[in-house]
C-alpha cells in the first residue's frame, strides 16, 4: 500500500511444498522483491503523470521516463528523451536518468523505431557504459550497459556487465532475463533456460515479461526443443504482437519442427502485423556463432520472409 495515498500498489499469494522451508522461504523473497521493484517504478509516476508543476526534480522526471519505457511505443519514447534531457541539464551526473536513457535508446534500436538502428544502438551502449562509471554499484546501469552490448556483438562484455547486474542484486528478474537471452545468444543454452525460468517465476507480471518468453524461446530453439520453443515463442507473440523477434523464433521453430503449414500462417500473421519485417532485423538480435545465425536466416527465409525492407520503407 503507498503510505501516502491509501493506493493499493501490489498483492499477490504464493504456494509451495514445504519439502525445504528455507528454499521456499527464498524463493517467495526472491519473487516479493523482484515484483515489486517493478510495480513500484510503474506506480511511483503516477502522480506526478497528473501534475503540471513546472518544478520537477531529476528523480522525478527520470521516474516518468522510466514509466514510459514500458509503453513500447516511439511517442512514449520521445516523450522520455525530453524529460531525460531535462532531468540531465539539472544533474548532468545523474547515474539514473543517464541509464535510463540508455534503455530508451536501447529499446528504439531493438524495436525499429528509428531507421539508423546502429548509430542509437551505440549511442545507447555510450551512455550505459557511463551509467556504470557514475555509479558501479547500481544493478540497473549494468543492466543497461549489459543490454546494449546486444546490437553491437559485444556478447562477452553484455554476459560480464549482466553478470554483474545479478551479482549486486540476485532478485533483480529483468537482469536474470536479459542475462538469459545474453547467454542464448552465445549458445550457452542449459544456463539461458535456468537465468529465463528464474526470471519469469520471480516476476510474473512485469509488463516487459515478452522478452524473458522469446529470449527462453531462442535458447529452447538453438538447444533443439523446437516445440517447446514455438510454445514460448507464442507466449511472447500474445504478449506483444510487434516484437519481431518473438515471430521470427516461432516462425523458425515451427518450421523446424516440420510444422510447414503452421509456420506458413506464422508467416502470414507476422507480415500482417509486421509489413516492413525483413530477415535482416535480425541485425538487431545477432547470436554469436556465425553459423547459428546464417542457419537461423536462411529458415525465415525459406519459410517466406523478406530479406530486406520494402525499397519505399528504406529510402
Amino acid at each position: 500500500i503507498d503510505g501516502s495515498t491509501g493506493g493499493h500498489v501490489w498483492s499477490e499469494r504464493y504456494d509451495g511444498h514445504l519439502q525445504d522451508v528455507f528454499d521456499l522461504q527464498d524463493e517467495i523473497t526472491r519473487n516479493v522483491v523482484a515484483s515489486i521493484q517493478t510495480s513500484v517504478q510503474l506506480t511511483a509516476a503516477a502522480p506526478v503523470e497528473r501534475s503540471n508543476r513546472p518544478d520537477l526534480t531529476v528523480w522525478e522526471l527520470t521516474m516518468r521516463a522510466w514509466h514510459l519505457l514500458y509503453d513500447f511505443s516511439p511517442d512514449s519514447y520521445e516523450t522520455a528523451i525530453d524529460l531525460l534531457e531535462r532531468a540531465l541539464v539539472r544533474d548532468a551526473r545523474s547515474a539514473e536518468a543517464t541509464f535510463v536513457m540508455a534503455l530508451i535508446y536501447h529499446h528504439i534500436a531493438l524495436l525499429g523505431f528509428v531507421h539508423d538502428t546502429a548509430s542509437t544502438a551505440r549511442k545507447a551502449y555510450t551512455l550505459g557504459l557511463r551509467a556504470t562509471a557514475l555509479d558501479p554499484n547500481n544493478e540497473y546501469a549494468h543492466w543497461a550497459h549489459g543490454i546494449s552490448c546486444f546490437a553491437l556483438d559485444r556478447h562477452d562484455e553484455a554476459i560480464a556487465a549482466l553478470e554483474r547486474a545479478v551479482e549486486l542484486n540476485p532478485n533483480c528478474s529483468v537482469a536474470y532475463g536479459s542475462l538469459g537471452t545474453a547467454l542464448a545468444m552465445v549458445g550457452r543454452t542449459q544456463e539461458a533456460i535456468r537465468c529465463q525460468e528464474i526470471a519469469i517465476r520471480s516476476n510474473p507480471r512485469d509488463p516487459s515479461i515478452f522478452f524473458r518468453f522469446a529470449g527462453l524461446a531462442m535458447a529452447q530453439y538453438l538447444a533443439g526443443q523446437f516445440e517447446t520453443a514455438a510454445d514460448w515463442a507464442a507466449r511472447a507473440v500474445h504478449r506483444m504482437p510487434t516484437w519481431f523477434a518473438a515471430r521470427f523464433i516461432h516462425i523458425a521453430a515451427l518450421s523446424s519442427a516440420g510444422r510447414a503449414e503452421d509456420a506458413g500462417k506464422a508467416v502470414v500473421s507476422c507480415m500482417t502485423v509486421l509489413p516492413q519485417a525483413s530477415v535482416s532485423d535480425m541485425d538487431r538480435y545477432p547470436l554469436s556463432d556465425t553459423a547459428s545465425m546464417a542457419a537461423f536466416k536462411t529458415c525465415l527465409r525459406n519459410a517466406g520472409i523478406p530479406e530486406t525492407r520494402a525499397k519505399e520503407e528504406v529510402q
